[in-house]
């Protein structure tokens, strides 16, 4: 998510409202977007990979723009922390979590592996 301050634009993470400080390297939160400036962070995005569970209505993937059923596995923060870079309807569908860590674990400068196999295509 992206937003405008006196200070010029600020990203943070579209769940858990953390913001990504590209000016200071030892503060930045390692992110990666979605579509239209939709962003997820690599500590939400590693709990989607663990705590992504069939969703009880339909929604519409903050990641992938795309409408989903009831019954897909997705992902919502459990306990986001109220901040201006916070979408409180945010939501993240399976697929679109499995791609952010793929993401995340293509970027040798972040300390993050991806293991091929650990997250299956469908879960239980």
């Amino acid at each position: 998510m992206q937003r405008t301050t006196p200070d010029g634009i600020v990203i943070s993470c579209d769940f858990c409202g953390v913001d990504w400080d590209a000016y200071d390297e030892a503060q930045a939160n390692p992110m990666t977007e979605g579509h239209h400036g939709s962003v997820i962070c690599l500590s939400c995005a590693k709990r989607a990979l663990e705590e992504a569970k069939p969703s009880d209505t339909g929604f519409k993937c903050t990641l992938g723009l795309t409408d989903h059923d009831a019954g897909e596995v997705c992902w919502r923060h459990p306990d986001p922390v109220e901040s201006d870079g916070l979408n409180k309807h945010a939501v993240a569908h399976w697929d679109n979590i499995r791609q952010a860590g793929r993401a995340f674990g293509k970027d040798p400068e972040i300390d993050y592996q991806w293991v091929a196999g650990k997250y299956p295509r469908v879960m239980r």
